[in-house]
């Protein structure tokens, strides 16, 4: 690949929307002889050569769609050099089959040499810190992710639009069951925890109950919680992809994180 002073921000994307794509080869070609690669998770590499072992197993990573960029040129005072700064969030593609979101800035640095500019200095790092300890299944959550989640559950087409009537401001509304993250009682009324809002209807947990699919578990008597959602589990707290916490009850938590663990792996395996 040819890196051009005219492109060089155009070239930069593409070599990191392939890169997240698992094709390396953009990358590979443009590096200089003494690349330093900085990256998230104190990653710190010295050397193209060390930088394509990195890879020599393949990726430890899904693929990712990189969209929203924002990719600028630095001037460097300097005729033989290219510095590029970039900004972009990363969705995880659907063939990965998990939710996962996170904003990356990086900066990439070119100099000219007899066969044209290489990559000498590159070094990306995330904006939200990356969940650590011992999750169910490794997500990144950020509070902005309802959006994404929301066309995701769109596009899959296995939500069949089901939809839930409740009782609101004296008439009958209609939600869709896929937009739920939780169900919690209030009394004889039910607060419904949506990616976007939060609803007070008067229809109690109970009488939801019965109308919800088998994607809905009950944490306890207050809490009905969507299993699409669910991003960790310890004790003795669920944490929702949208970074929302639910509490859950101490001599339950085994109980709790086998049901659920197994929901999901279940729903895994049938391609959901």
């Amino acid at each position: 690949m040819e890196i051009k002073k005219e492109t060089v921000c155009e070239d930069t994307l593409y070599i990191l929307r392939e890169y997240y794509h698992l094709n390396t080869e953009p990358l590979f070609s443009v590096l200089a002889d003494d690349c330093v690669w900085l990256s998230i998770g104190n990653l710190l590499v010295s050397g193209a050569e060390a930088i394509k072992a990195q890879f020599k197993n393949g990726f430890i990573m899904p693929p990712f769609e990189l969209e929203e960029p924002s990719f600028r040129q630095i001037e460097t005072g300097s005729g033989g050099q290219l510095m590029v700064l970039g900004e972009y969030t990363l969705y995880a593609s659907e063939q990965a089959k998990i939710i996962c979101t996170v904003k990356q800035r990086g900066t990439f640095c070119y100099r000219q040499e007899n066969e044209g500019y290489r990559l000498y200095h590159m070094h990306v790092s995330n904006e939200y810190n990356e969940l650590v300890g011992d999750e169910i299944f490794p997500v990144q959550v950020s509070r902005q992710t309802y959006q994404y989640v929301q066309r995701l559950l769109r596009e899959s087409g296995k939500s069949n639009n089901r939809r839930l009537a409740v009782k609101e401001n004296g008439s009958v509304s209609f939600i869709e069951m896929s937009m739920i993250q939780c169900i919690q009682a209030l009394e004889r009324e039910s607060v419904l925890h949506l990616v976007n809002e939060k609803r007070q209807v008067q229809t109690s947990i109970k009488e939801l109950e019965a109308e919800l699919p088998s994607c809905f578990y009950r944490l306890h008597r207050s809490y009905f919680v969507n299993c699409n959602y669910v991003a960790k589990i310890e004790r003795y707290k669920l944490t929702l992809i949208t970074g929302e916490e639910l509490p859950i009850p101490k001599m339950r938590y085994m109980q709790i994180r086998n049901d659920i663990t197994e929901m999901i792996q279940r729903k895994r395996k049938k391609g959901g």
